[in-house]
């Protein structure tokens, strides 16, 4: 796999956080949970002002597990995984929920999910998750409006298989593990096509652009002394590489995240990459405004692309990552940070009418 990360570093621009021309979305309401021993309460409050925030939901869970939810929230509709509070854990089916955002209405849809594992909402709203039985694994789509659920791939082995998302024409999109490293791979009609061999190893980080034809994802590489992780970005038709701009060269890479408009936002480490993340739009790289100290990781963006997200940590590297805090990046790179008694779990956004 070729790298796509083409220019010098030298090169990026400091600009805000949001300069298209489009009109902004105004201010949206960020909605996230805090994690609690028994229990997740979930808020939801303006992306300026986290501490106005309304409580939409108490979701009970088993000690210690919290809820899992989808990368991203599509119709003010959010889909997570829960342990359930009797019997619920590690190694036992988790139950999958949806959630309306603005109401906190939810509903049970079914309870034979890999607890670890991250569902997924596609863009027409179905759910994918992955169930076990011992080494047989299968990828279970999930229609919410009518209840029906069909095992789309399934697979007798010891590594893994991960439900990536849907692409533009509606195929599933699975990345497999093995003893020859990771496969990003198309099921059609039950029968499966390797895309791209993506990494002699572990690949991760998955992410399918809003198109559904390009898909991002993290894979590791020796840069000087170090192994760090990379950011690549396949064609899904065909796996071929698409180019994007360069970042420092020996920085770790984390979680590439896609702008509502294609664009996509990369984090890095504070050794080399002054802990910034960076806005490839159109091959124009843009460093978003760094913290003080360590490095951002981002993780959403809000509807019109005008907020967006991170996980802050005060360390340089992913091995010393320091202390973490959920922030929201304003338009002109204003912080405003969740303050929680515990963990937060970021869960998507709602856009105000």
């Amino acid at each position: 796999m070729v790298a796509l990360i083409a220019l010098a570093f030298g090169t990026l621009r400091l600009l805000p956080l949001f300069s298209r021309d489009e009109p902004a979305e105004g201010v949206p309401l960020a909605v996230f949970a805090e994690f609690g021993e028994l229990a997740d309460r979930v808020y939801s409050a303006p992306a300026d002002d986290p501490t106005k925030r309304t409580l939409l939901a108490t979701l009970e869970h088993a000690p210690g597990w919290g809820l899992n939810p989808a990368a991203v929230t599509r119709d003010s509709r959010a889909v997570f995984l829960l342990a359930p509070s009797e019997g619920g854990g590690r190694d036992t089916p988790a139950e999958v929920w949806t959630i309306d955002l603005k109401t906190g209405q939810r509903s049970r849809l079914a309870s034979d999910a890999d607890l670890l594992i991250q569902p997924v909402l596609n863009r027409d709203g179905s759910i994918l998750y992955r169930r076990s039985t011992g080494q047989k694994q299968e990828i279970v789509r999930l229609d919410p409006g009518t209840g029906t659920r069909r095992a789309t791939y399934s697979e007798e082995t010891a590594f893994g298989i991960f439900p990536v998302g849907e692409d533009a024409d509606g195929d599933l999109i699975i990345a497999r593990l093995s003893t020859k490293g990771t496969d990003l791979a198309r099921v059609r009609e039950g029968s499966v096509q390797v895309i791209v061999h993506a990494s002699d190893h572990l690949a991760r980080g998955w992410q399918i652009a809003p198109d559904g034809k390009s898909l991002a994802y993290l894979a590791p590489e020796v840069r000087g002394e170090r192994v760090v992780y990379r950011t690549h970005v396949v064609s899904l038709p065909d796996g071929k590489p698409r180019s994007v701009a360069e970042t420092p060269e020996a920085a770790d890479h984390f979680n590439p995240a896609w702008t509502p408009d294609g664009g996509l936002t990369v984090g890095q480490d504070a050794r080399t990459g002054a802990g910034a993340i960076t806005l490839i739009d159109d091959a124009r790289p843009r460093t978003l405004r760094a913290p003080d100290r360590g490095f951002d990781v981002p993780l959403s963006w809000s509807g019109g692309g005008t907020y967006l997200a991170i996980r802050s940590f005060d360390g340089d590297t992913a091995s010393n990552p320091g202390n973490e805090r959920t922030v929201l990046l304003g338009p002109d790179g204003e912080r405003y940070p969740i303050a929680a008694p515990g963990d937060v779990i970021f869960i998507g956004w709602i856009t105000r009418a």
